[in-house]
């Protein structure tokens, strides 16, 4: 049987201490472009790892970003916007996944009022719609659980950031759990009928 760590192209490992040691595996996507959907750069290769994970967690540079020189600069904004729009176009249910937002690059200049902007952006995005191509605009938005500024260069929100993983993680797998035990229960208490009439 393949090891499920050589199957990733990146893989990276966030081991959790708190009560419990838990080992969570990170799949990073850094291929997942403009254009993804179409199978641009590796596109099709990094969304189909994307069907795999129980959750997504997107990172975005506050200053914005451009992919080359021959690519269009993106705000914050319209990164996030355009993510969305690639995980729809390939498969809309991958926007039913619960998803973290982190903002990379907080210890840059400017970086909090970036921050403030772009929280305004994201609560609510159709009051600025209008200002972007309608490339960009995706259907939905993603609903994300929690936004966290981060630096990875001053480490700034960092166990934050770990933190939000694992009480998302905590609550999903609650949450499975409880169905589980409906479903048994349901079970139980239909065999019990059965036998019961029986």
């Amino acid at each position: 049987m393949e090891n499920s760590e050589a199957r990733l192209e990146v893989l990276g490992k966030c081991i959790m201490a708190k009560k419990l040691v838990r080992l969570i595996l990170v799949a990073d996507l850094p291929g997942l472009i403009e254009g993804a959907h179409q199978n641009k750069g590796r596109g099709h290769k990094f969304l189909k790892h994307v069907e795999r994970t129980k959750h997504l967690l997107l990172v975005v540079d506050i200053s914005g970003f451009q992919l080359s020189n021959k690519t269009q600069f993106r705000t914050a904004f319209e990164t996030v916007l355009l993510l969305t729009k690639e995980l729809e176009l390939y498969n809309e249910e991958l926007l039913t996944k619960p998803a973290l937002l982190a903002i990379n690059k907080m210890d840059l200049p400017c970086a909090k009022d970036n921050l403030n902007e772009l929280m305004k952006q994201l609560q609510n995005p159709e009051d600025f719609l209008h200002l972007l191509e309608e490339e960009v605009i995706p259907e939905n938005t993603i609903d994300f659980r929690d936004i966290i500024p981060i630096s990875t260069y001053t480490g700034e929100g960092i166990e934050e950031l770990k933190a939000c993983v694992r009480r998302s993680l905590d609550e999903e797998a609650e949450q499975e759990n409880e169905e589980y035990r409906k479903k048994k229960l349901l079970l139980l208490h239909t065999s019990g009928e059965h036998m019961n009439k029986g």
